[in-house]
């Protein structure tokens, strides 16, 4: 495998990482993924939220497997606090991420003050990159955890499919959006998701793509609740599929 090819690989993994989470004690909602790549395993996710209605923390956790984790050693864990300020809004508080690929390591750590993030830990340093968004700019944007937290809980029926949020990652703004749903008639409910780089990239990268899309599918849990049960999108690598044990 190419040095380019492991790091579209460790992009496209990273970039599923954000769908996961640690399983904490007393969780009060959790789940295991199981996420494939043209096929082959790849990868196992989990992950875990407490919240009381008003506050929340989450926690994410991914790690590659199979034969994909003998050539590329990747991990990611993340954790966010917040407030949810209403139905699919949201405050954070706190933000703590690590990745590893291939004994690569990077941190990042942000809190907020009246919902704007600072930036205490971007390690390599964000200074390096001269097309780093200003965190001043970034009012009432959320986490990437945050962000993966509000498109992975439980949902209410009436609420599926139904998210808009602004995400900054120490570095770079994009925008998540849940929308267009079609209902089967087993039930399930599937979203169409996009994912859009808005700044912080290159103007090479900016011109190559700003828009990635993917499906979410919701499977009914009871009572009224929804679940995610899969998530899929197309990369480089083939078909990327995560799904729920």
């Amino acid at each position: 495998m190419t040095v380019s090819s492991r790091n579209g690989l460790r992009s496209a993994l990273f970039g599923l990482a954000l769908f996961g989470a640690a399983t904490p004690v007393s969780a009060t909602e959790q789940g295991v993924f199981d996420v494939s790549l043209g096929g082959v395993r790849a990868a196992v996710v989990q992950y875990a939220a407490n919240s009381d209605g008003t506050r929340y923390a989450v926690t994410g956790k991914v790690r590659t497997t199979g034969l994909l984790g003998a050539v590329v050693k990747a991990s990611y864990e993340a954790t966010a606090r917040g407030q949810q300020t209403g139905p699919n809004a949201y405050r954070p508080s706190s933000f703590v991420e690590t990745r590893n690929a291939s004994g690569e390591r990077s941190e990042a750590e942000m809190l907020y003050r009246g919902g704007r993030p600072q930036v205490k830990v971007y390690d390599p340093p964000r200074e390096a990159d001269r097309h780093a968004v200003d965190p001043a700019t970034q009012a009432g944007t959320v986490d990437p955890m945050t962000v993966i937290y509000a498109a992975l809980r439980d949902q209410p029926e009436a609420r599926v499919c139904d998210l808009t949020l602004q995400v900054f990652d120490g570095k770079r703004r994009s925008e998540v959006v849940l929308s267009n749903r079609r209902a089967a008639a087993n039930g399930e409910i599937t979203c169409q998701g996009l994912y859009r780089r808005i700044a912080g990239w290159s103007p090479r990268k900016l011109a190559e793509k700003t828009r990635f899309t993917f499906e979410m599918t919701y499977a009914p849990k009871g009572d009224g609740v929804y679940e995610v049960a899969r998530v899929t999108t197309d990369t480089t690598f083939g078909r990327a599929v995560l799904k729920r044990r």
